[in-house]
């Protein structure tokens, strides 16, 4: 009798907390103190929660640290340990979305990561938030426009993809991003919309944004410092081969940062700076071979009251990968071989720090299921002018929900 009451009790409480967990209002009594934001946790609407978690291991690289963050700026490879030892690292993301009717959807994306300093904001191990998407978005005109407001990744190219590590095929960035000067993420207004005719469409998507005041992410700020937008723009077209085959053209410019008048005359900081970027990119799925690549290139444009100047960078990057379905082998579902191959050429206002840069990666990823994979590369890093010692072999675990 006892045995069945403990049972009649624990199906009780089983039921009460299911109940009150999804679809109760915690708050349930119309005259109830709430919490300040107690009006934003009611059930009115869909949500989705989904993220990744990462766990990298980077092998001794003796001279990993050196060479400017190896050409692409701070915060340089994010989960890569930025550090010349033999190191761990790890990278977390969650994104939670909400679509609040037909033609209004909110989302915002959030990473937990290292700070390349070592020393984070977010507490111990110098972990760091970083809040890369935080935008409402409402559709104007169904599929042709749509208008978001926000904080949100710069639209320009596809070289934005790399930075999440649960979904690049190598570990590191490809220096070839490095041509792009903002490529980082955006607080503005953005449009996109779409067409579909079968087996072709195309897309576009344009951004007005704060801009940057400086060249990598130190640059980003919560409001505009330098009296000047940001354009970026991206048309991708699918002709003909419906998902398999995407082709984009993106176009960017902006102001970097106006003249100090009080900085040395022979620095970059005593001229007006804008920047101006072109791209192109293709996505290719041919059966089980899959082709990915980008070509950047971009001018700084420097000029005071007394002279004026260019700065020129161009990048390419290209890989490949192949997937082998090994049936659930070993655990195994597919084995995919990768290579890649990119390259930056970049200008510096002082000519000694100019170089160029070309990283050869080789390596193999083993899905385990859908959302399971295990990364291995070995990464050849060259420089031009300034020889470095920083070749690194990358191993990564990376499981998504």
């Amino acid at each position: 009798m006892w045995k069945k009451a403990i049972i009649s009790s624990v199906v009780l409480m089983i039921g009460t907390v299911s109940s009150t967990t999804y679809g109760q209002d915690i708050y349930n009594g119309e005259y109830q103190w709430r919490i300040p934001g107690g009006q934003y946790i009611d059930p009115v609407s869909f949500f989705s929660i989904h993220g990744y978690v990462n766990g990298v291991y980077a092998s001794y690289s003796e001279q990993w640290k050196e060479g400017n963050m190896n050409g692409i700026g701070k915060p340089g490879h994010v989960i890569v340990p930025n550090t010349n030892n033999a190191s761990f690292n790890n990278d977390e993301a969650i994104w939670i979305s909400s679509e609040l009717g037909e033609k209004l959807f909110v989302m915002m994306e959030l990473h937990l990561v290292n700070d390349p300093s070592g020393n984070g904001a977010a507490g111990p191990g110098g972990l760091t938030f970083v809040l890369t998407e935080a935008n409402l978005r409402y559709e104007l005109i169904k599929n042709y426009l749509a208008f978001s407001i926000g904080t949100f990744w710069s639209v320009f190219g596809i070289q934005n993809q790399d930075w999440l590590g649960a979904q690049n095929l190598f570990s590191m960035m490809p220096m070839a991003s490095g041509a792009y000067l903002t490529h980082f993420n955006e607080k503005g207004i953005r449009l996109d919309g779409h067409f579909d005719k079968g087996t072709w469409g195309f897309n576009y998507v344009m951004s007005l944004g704060n801009g940057f005041n400086a060249y990598d992410i130190s640059g980003y700020n919560s409001f505009d410092l330098n009296n000047n937008n940001t354009l970026n723009a991206r048309v991708s077209v699918f002709p003909g081969l419906k998902k398999d085959l995407n082709i984009g053209l993106s176009y960017g410019s902006g102001l970097l940062f106006k003249q100090d008048v009080t900085a040395s005359a022979d620095s970059i900081e005593f001229y007006d700076n804008y920047f101006e970027a072109f791209g192109i990119d293709t996505n290719w799925q041919i059966k089980d071979l899959k082709l990915r690549s980008y070509l950047i290139s971009s001018t700084q444009k420097l000029s005071n009251l007394d002279e004026s100047r260019n700065l020129n960078a161009l990048g390419w990057m290209g890989e490949m990968s192949y997937r082998i379905d090994s049936q659930g082998k070993l655990g195994i579902d597919a084995i995919f071989p990768k290579i890649r191959f990119d390259v930056l050429d970049k200008e510096e206002f002082d000519p000694q720090l100019s170089d160029k840069y070309q990283t050869i990666g080789l390596g193999l990823n083993f899905q385990i299921q859908k959302n399971f994979i295990l990364s291995f590369d070995y990464n050849w890093i060259e420089e031009e002018q300034i020889k470095l010692k920083n070749d690194r072999f990358i191993f990564r675990a990376s499981a998504n929900f």
